[in-house]
């Protein structure tokens, strides 16, 4: 059964720097392939390449895991057709600072998130979550949003 912490990052994020992409209007996942960054204070990874594929709810989790442990896959996003554009684009912008945070560690930045909490029902056994709370600014208005990051053994 998957379990879900609680990460207080204190990150902040602007909406007009969030990723452009548009989902489908589906269950899927956004695969990404990034650089490692250039410097450690950068916050620019751009996607170099990313793909969308559909995925049914049942084996989303499993499939975005297995994905993200090929090589050059840098980032994989699970976006469920009930999930706001705005948490996907914040869950996007979490992943990749936690990628480059991982990066500058000396860890493999496998990374899986989502804009709203997978089912547990449909996750695989050692799969856990966390929940990483941030606020996200338009002008002068602050909001705070949870994304979630699917944390799992490494397979491969």
């Amino acid at each position: 059964m998957a379990s879900g912490a609680v990460t207080a990052t204190g990150w902040e994020f602007h909406t007009g720097q969030l990723p452009e992409f548009v989902p489908w209007h589906r269950d899927g996942l956004i695969i990404g392939m990034l650089p490692e960054p250039l410097r450690a204070d950068s916050e620019a990874q751009e996607m170099l390449l990313s793909d969308q594929l559909a995925v049914d709810e049942e084996i989303m989790v499993g499939a975005s895991i297995g994905i993200a442990q090929l090589a050059p896959v840098g980032l994989v996003l699970m976006h469920r057709r009930f999930t706001s554009l705005m948490e996907s684009r914040v869950a996007w912008a979490v992943g990749i600072r936690l990628r480059r945070q991982r990066i500058m560690a000396g860890e493999l930045p496998r990374i899986v998130m989502a804009g709203s909490r997978p089912n547990p029902d449909v996750t695989p056994d050692g799969v856990t979550f966390s929940l990483h709370r941030v606020r996200l600014r338009d002008h002068e208005v602050v909001l705070p949003i949870d994304v979630w990051e699917i944390h799992f053994p490494a397979l491969i």
